[in-house]
């Protein structure tokens, strides 16, 4: 990539890196990235990456950015609930009303 100038540099890191970002996303993982020698052959990207088991260390050597883009949040707990009576005084259940409405209201509270 020699001659590039910043904005082209900056334009082919930005699809780069897109499409690793869509990658990893598709395959459900982490990204791990790093810039590789200015002096790489002309036909290979400046960067190399690998993808990651959510969670898993970036890979050995300097320099690496980690993207975290699955399981950086733990799964919120599930507690079952419980049914509890809820006494409320001077409530009528709907099935009360309804039955005050075509009974009476004698036979609603019995």
């Amino acid at each position: 990539m020699a001659g590039m100038n910043i904005q082209e540099h900056l334009s082919a890191f930005d699809r780069w890196l897109t499409s690793r970002i869509e990658e990893a996303q598709n395959g459900r993982k982490d990204l791990a990235f790093r810039d590789l020698a200015i002096d790489i052959p002309a036909d290979k990207a400046p960067w190399e990456y690998s993808l990651l088991e959510p969670g898993d260390r970036s890979p050995q050597g300097e320099g690496w950015s980690v993207y975290r883009l699955h399981g950086v949040w733990p799964a919120p707990a599930v507690e079952p609930r419980q049914a509890r009576p809820c006494p409320a005084p001077g409530r009528r259940s709907v099935l009360g009303i309804i039955t005050g409405a075509v009974f009476g209201r004698e036979a609603a509270r019995g």
